[in-house]
């Protein structure tokens, strides 16, 4: 049976492409890799990675310092998660919706009609 991701929320007021940046240069440098990300209009992004056990305090520490700021729950989710794995070889599935604050208006995006 797969394991579940582990679900983090999190909120920034930094610019959305140094905001994203940072996090997916934080996964790799703990030593994980980015599988998978959606972005909602300039709002949102979604991003599922994986990290070795060992990488998620260093990931954690390297998103604050970058100004994102994970939520009470994530937080304690994330304690708790890397508290439980201590084998070295554990890879942790993790799931991150980063929420931007800011006064932009919508993204608007161009969806080119499918010909037929």
């Amino acid at each position: 049976m797969r394991p579940r991701p582990l679900m983090l929320a999190a909120i920034t007021r930094c610019e959305r492409h140094q905001a994203t940046a940072a996090v997916a240069d934080a996964i790799m440098a703990a030593g994980g890799w980015l599988v998978d990300s959606t972005q909602f209009s300039n709002l949102a992004m979604a991003l599922r990675f994986v990290l070795p056990a060992e990488g998620l305090t260093p990931w954690a520490a390297a998103v604050a310092g970058a100004g994102v700021r994970l939520d009470e729950d994530s937080r304690a989710r994330l304690v708790a998660q890397a508290a439980i794995s201590h084998t070295p070889d554990t890879e942790i599935t993790a799931a991150l919706n980063l929420t931007f604050l800011h006064d932009e208006p919508d993204l608007r995006q161009t969806v080119p009609a499918i010909p037929g």
